[in-house]
């Protein structure tokens, strides 16, 4: 509720809005991260906007997770932005939403991608479509590849896992109290999160950025990047 009584009048300044918009949303996301008991451990240099960057996607928490990192807005699946009071502090906030069942719905999108990438902050999404356990990756989805190709815009890569605060569980063998990927309803699945002793979300960011013309061949390059990073944790955490 705070966060939308802070955003709504922004939206009257004009082209201030997303400057002011992305530094509120980055102490909100510490503002989260403190209320859940989570810490951020990060890995490589996290980019500067504009930026166009591809992360994997295991919960909710994912968003105030990179928020703390990073100046940026999201895309978001459609349905959150109906959410009770956060769905509509996201859109307050700027977060990008898309209906992944509608094949229509990819140029509108396409088109506020466009727009979003200015100096202003960055934008990233999650190109596996939904969320999962941690234990692997889901094969990246090319189309919001679209206008970073057109526009030849340089792609970062990012990778979240999670580690229990407590005991050994981590989201790489499908253990963490973070990730969000069954039936279980969001305010179950929050109360939960908030009652465990807290989480470590390590953030590990691409030291290169990959450009084409060809959104497949971008997305086959950034999800080369992504498999490999992942299999080096999970090697680094299976064989310490």
């Amino acid at each position: 509720m705070i966060l939308i009584v802070a955003f709504y009048p922004l939206r009257f300044i004009g082209n201030s809005y997303a400057f002011v918009v992305g530094y509120l949303t980055q102490s909100w996301g510490r503002t989260l991260l403190a209320i859940t008991g989570g810490k951020i451990t990060i890995q490589g240099i996290p980019p500067k906007p504009p930026f166009f960057l591809v992360s994997n996607h295991l919960s909710y928490a994912d968003i105030w997770v990179l928020f703390t990192c990073l100046r940026a807005t999201f895309i978001a699946k459609h349905d959150l932005k109906y959410w009770p009071i956060l769905g509509l502090a996201m859109r307050l906030g700027g977060i990008i939403f898309i209906n992944r069942t509608n094949k229509t719905d990819i140029p509108r999108v396409n088109e506020m991608i466009a727009r979003e990438l200015t100096p202003a902050r960055g934008l990233i999404v999650f190109p596996e479509g939904t969320t999962s356990k941690g234990t692997d990756l889901i094969p990246y989805n090319s189309p919001l590849f679209e206008i970073p190709a057109t526009l030849l815009e340089p792609v970062y890569a990012v990778i979240i896992t999670y580690a229990n605060k407590k005991g050994s569980e981590r989201s790489l063998d499908g253990k963490s109290n973070v990730c969000w990927w069954d039936e279980t309803s969001f305010s179950q699945h929050f109360l939960n999160l908030i009652s465990k002793p807290g989480y470590i979300a390590t953030v590990s960011f691409s030291e290169v950025s990959w450009k084409s013309r060809n959104r497949k061949e971008l997305r086959n390059d950034v999800f080369s990047w992504s498999s490999d990073q992942y299999a080096l944790m999970k090697k680094d955490h299976f064989n310490p």
